[in-house]
C-alpha cells in the first residue's frame, strides 16, 4: 500500500453497499458493544472493494477502520482509535512527514485518541499521531453520546456520500 493509493481511495466518493446495491440512506444503531462492518463502493471506481470496521471493546476502546480489500489481503487505509494503546516505529526515514517525527518510538497511551495513516516505507497504519495534532474534529470520547458525531466525522473524512442516520438507544437505570 502506498500513500498515493491510500489517498486516492480515501478521496473517492463512496456509498454503502448492501445486497449489491448502492444505498442513498442507511441507519446505524448505536448499541453496546458496537461491532459492525460496512461494505463501500465508489461509482467512480467500481473495481475497488472497501470496508469500514467499527469495534468497541469492553474497556470503552473504540476503533474505526477503513481498509481496502482485494482477493488475497486487506490493507488498512485510515484508522481512528480511542482509549487504546499504540507504539510508533522507532526508525525515521525520509518518507515520514515531519509532523510525525516527534512521535517516533512513542507510546500514544497518554492521549485520548490517535489516528493512523499510511506512510511509504512502513507497514500500512504502523504510524499514528495524537488526534490533538490532527484536523480530525473529534479529539476524545466523553461517552457514548459522542459516538454518532465521531462516526459521522469519520464518514465525512473518507467521503461516504450515503446519508447516515443514527438510532441512539438510551439505557434506563
Amino acid at each position: 500500500m502506498t500513500v498515493e493509493l491510500a489517498d486516492y481511495l480515501i478521496q473517492l466518493d463512496k456509498q454503502i453497499v448492501k445486497d449489491g446495491k448502492l444505498l442513498d440512506r442507511y441507519l446505524i444503531d448505536i448499541t453496546y458493544p458496537m461491532n459492525f462492518r460496512l461494505a463501500l463502493s465508489s461509482p467512480e471506481d467500481l473495481e475497488q472493494n472497501l470496508m469500514i470496521d467499527v469495534k468497541e471493546s469492553a474497556k470503552s476502546a473504540l476503533r474505526i477502520n477503513l481498509h481496502h480489500q482485494d482477493d488475497n489481503s486487506q490493507n488498512g487505509l485510515l484508522r481512528v482509535d480511542y482509549n487504546s494503546r499504540h507504539k510508533n516505529p522507532e526508525g525515521v526515514i525520509d518518507t515520514l512527514p515531519t509532523s510525525f517525527h516527534p512521535f517516533a518510538g512513542c507510546w500514544l497511551d497518554d492521549y485520548a485518541g490517535h489516528i493512523h495513516y499510511v506512510v511509504d516505507g512502513y507497514k500500512p497504519l504502523a504510524w499514528a499521531i495524537p488526534l490533538e495534532n490532527d484536523e480530525f474534529p473529534v479529539k476524545e470520547l466523553r461517552g457514548r453520546e459522542d459516538y454518532a458525531a465521531t462516526l459521522q466525522a469519520f464518514f465525512d473524512k473518507i467521503n461516504v456520500k450515503t446519508t447516515i442516520t443514527f438510532n441512539i438507544q438510551m439505557r434506563i437505570v
